[in-house]
């Protein structure tokens, strides 16, 4: 096993080493292209996403499982990413003449560093993987662009967009696989200019820690991991608005935003009267038993995620081990009926309700 391991290993680096070549090969020329038209492909990219908005939030609906309400706001996003890192770089980006105290002419200009890797997670399948790889586009750089393992398809179709509005394919490529493998390769390589990443601390870490240990160049590192999300209430607002806020916020996507509410402090005027709204609020969420709706997580997570679902054996009640692969309609109906699920629960999983509600 461990030379099967290591022989897989050896052909990740070499696939990986080429197409990190060829990427930096069409550096070259992407980055002598004005801003004026890398921006301008970053507005094609944009007004193409919106003519295509029913396909993708039905990509995004069918591979990450989203609700019809989050798909239509996610490719919302993706779209104000396209246009708002078009505006900042004609605004940022463009040449700056800086004065010359001896009378000679100062031109600051700014241009890509190279091969940028952007890993993205499953949460945001496309609104933060778009997010990094036109930032990283409009500066001038090429892109290796890697999803999440559980979400390439959307991942991939919307590289496919951007070739068809003028990236080139050798300045933008989707990398799919897992992080510890693909992942760790792409940040290794010597050809990376730098990395975007959005995931889990840990991961962050280790991503640092790997880059610092490399000769050259140093190798700049943007990374959004978790934190401790507050919302401070105080005695002028509105109950109504709070406790609705406090709901989307904490509980869409099952709580897995790094924007969800993790710590809610109230001031003490109003305290009663919001944690008393709070609670029936929590009651119309939660439409099952405590049980059931810890089977519909595990569910959800199984189908979802399935590398989870060691994770899901310290919830009472979840002891079941089954696997299935988020395409297969059948297996996760399967999954649901192993659960004791009737049809109505079964519907809500499918439309992704519960994942409004698993607050683990």
């Amino acid at each position: 096993n461990s030379q099967i391991e290591a022989q897989i290993e050896l052909q990740i680096e070499s696939q990986i080493e080429a197409l990190m070549g060829r990427l930096h090969a069409g550096f070259e020329h992407w980055r002598a292209q004005p801003l004026a038209h890398r921006s301008g492909v970053l507005r094609l990219a944009a007004d193409a996403l919106e003519r295509r908005r029913d396909e993708f939030c039905a990509l995004l609906v069918k591979e990450a499982f989203k609700t019809w309400g989050d798909a239509v706001s996610e490719v919302r996003e993706a779209v104000d990413f396209c246009r708002y890192y078009a505006l900042q770089a004609d605004e940022r980006l463009a040449d700056q003449v800086l004065p010359g105290p001896t009378g000679e002419r100062n031109v600051l200009r700014l241009h890509g560093r190279g091969v940028f890797v952007c890993i993205s997670p499953w949460n945001f399948p496309l609104a933060i993987f778009a997010g990094q790889v036109v930032a990283a586009l409009v500066a001038g750089n090429a892109v290796a662009a890697k999803p999440a393992e559980q979400t390439p398809a959307i991942a991939q179709r919307f590289v496919e967009l951007l070739h068809g509005v003028g990236v080139p394919s050798d300045v933008v490529a989707c990398v799919p696989g897992l992080g510890e493998t693909v992942g760790a390769a792409l940040v290794r390589s010597p050809l990376t200019a730098g990395v975007c990443f959005t995931g889990s601390t840990v991961v962050a870490k280790t991503i640092a820690r790997t880059l610092a240990a490399q000769d050259g160049p140093i190798v700049p590192l943007v990374a959004e991991t978790g934190g401790l999300n507050a919302m401070v209430v105080d005695s002028t607002a509105l109950p109504e608005q709070v406790v609705d806020a406090v709901v989307q916020s904490a509980f869409r996507s099952a709580g897995q935003r790094c924007s969800a509410l993790r710590l809610l402090a109230v001031h003490e005027a109003v305290a009663d009267g919001v944690i008393e709204m709070l609670r029936g609020a929590g009651a119309t969420v939660a439409e099952v038993s405590l049980p059931e709706l810890k089977y519909a997580i595990a569910a959800y997570y199984l189908i979802a995620m399935p590398e989870a679902s060691s994770n899901l054996a310290r919830y009472d009640g979840v002891r079941y081990g089954m696997r299935v692969e988020a395409s297969d309609t059948n297996a996760m109906y399967g999954a649901t009926r192993a659960a004791g699920f009737g049809d109505e629960v079964k519907r809500r999983i499918m439309l992704g309700t519960y994942a409004l509600s698993a607050g683990y």
